[in-house]
């Protein structure tokens, strides 16, 4: 078997017209038309360009000389029989078949979106339930430090205030996976931040001078912070930060670095300040949030009253600041999952009548699962 095509001498840019054939044992002989003997030498030490669409193949000798071809097969079958595997022969084979392509192109566009939506918050929600609170405590310090830095102020509210609302937050914490103790509320006032509460990863509920004054009722009290209570026993923040650093955070909690997770602790105060909490975290705060209530002789449907009345006050029909409204779920959504759960568990009272099932909450419940 003989293969056509051009012989380069070393160093040279002219070419001779050549065929290049294999003879003896592993032997590749290069020569003209008229049988003049080009190169003939050992497959040893002979490198060739992988196959690539219909680009011209080279064999390039370990003399400097080289051998070109567009006989692609011919190249691959010439090499196959140097004992050299030809390379790119796969890839070439799948540019010709392009609904091959495309299935792959879309196979790893949904292995992409799996692995996000999916793999990443198994493993961060995995990472953060294991960490241990001696890891947890630095980095809520830090994170509260540079919160009082850029976005707090120190609180304004009296003893008497202060006082109810410790009242009220140890009847809640009761409720908690950690008890009574297990917690820790502080009061701050506001500045960017407007009617606040939220949760830091070692127990710490923080919870501002305007959200304490804008509540109405002891109820609504209890809904808050059951709610931040809930985000601190599913490690919520924890997650949020885990998402943005995962490797760090395997490694941090792997190895028990705690210098590592001081590094991660960097991104907690911005994700507490400007981005939004993720709706999966806020219908599982809701919904615990709810069972305490009850639990405590309270209705959600309070909270849902305090959602709605924040909501009407800051957004005015616009985009809203930044506060416990504006920077949680879909306000009318979450308000009406509460409602509903005033008598029972959301899957009880969606197992109601038609009407009950077709409700904005149900319909909510139902998507979530």
């Amino acid at each position: 078997m003989s293969v056509a095509g051009r012989y380069f001498p070393p160093n040279e840019a002219r070419f001779h017209d050549a065929v290049a054939a294999v003879v003896g044992k592993r032997q590749l002989r290069i020569e003209t038309a008229d049988g003049h003997v080009l190169s003939d030498g050992p497959a040893r030490g002979l490198r060739a360009t992988p196959r690539l669409a219909s680009l011209t193949r080279r064999i390039e000798l370990p003399s400097g000389a080289r051998f070109e071809t567009e006989d692609n097969d011919g190249a691959d079958a010439l090499l196959w029989k140097l004992w050299r595997l030809p390379r790119g022969k796969t890839t070439a084979r799948l540019e010709k078949l392009w609904p091959v392509v495309a299935v792959l192109l879309l196979l790893t566009v949904a292995g992409g979106y799996l692995f996000a939506d999916r793999a990443v918050p198994a493993a961060t929600e995995r990472l953060a339930k294991v960490t241990l609170i001696t890891m947890a405590h630095p980095m809520s310090e830090q994170a509260l430090l540079a919160l009082d830095r850029f976005a707090l102020t120190p609180t304004g509210l009296g003893a008497a205030d202060q006082a109810r609302a410790e009242a009220l937050f140890e009847r809640a914490e009761a409720q908690g996976r950690l008890g009574t103790g297990g917690y820790r509320l502080v009061f701050r006032g506001g500045w960017r931040i407007g009617p606040n509460a939220f949760a830091l990863p070692d127990g710490t509920v923080v919870i501002t001078d305007k959200l304490w004054l804008a509540m109405q009722d002891e109820d609504e009290a209890l809904g808050v912070f059951a709610h931040e209570i809930s985000h601190v026993d599913h490690a919520h923040q924890l997650q949020r930060v885990y998402r943005v650093s995962l490797w760090p955070a395997a490694v941090a909690t792997l190895t028990g670095d705690i210098s590592r997770m001081s590094e991660m602790a960097a991104n907690l105060p911005g994700l507490i300040a400007q981005a939004p909490v993720p709706d999966g975290f806020e219908r599982q705060a809701d919904d615990d949030a709810a069972r305490m209530m009850r639990a405590l002789g309270a209705k959600p449907s309070h909270l849902a009253a305090l959602l709605e009345r924040l909501d009407r006050a800051a957004c005015h029909g616009k985009n809203c600041p930044s506060g416990w409204v504006s920077d949680h779920a879909d306000v009318a959504a979450r308000a009406a999952r509460l409602k509903a759960q005033d008598n029972g568990a959301i899957a009880d009272v969606c197992a109601g009548d038609w009407k009950a099932r077709l409700s904005i909450a149900c319909l909510r419940s139902l998507a979530s699962r």
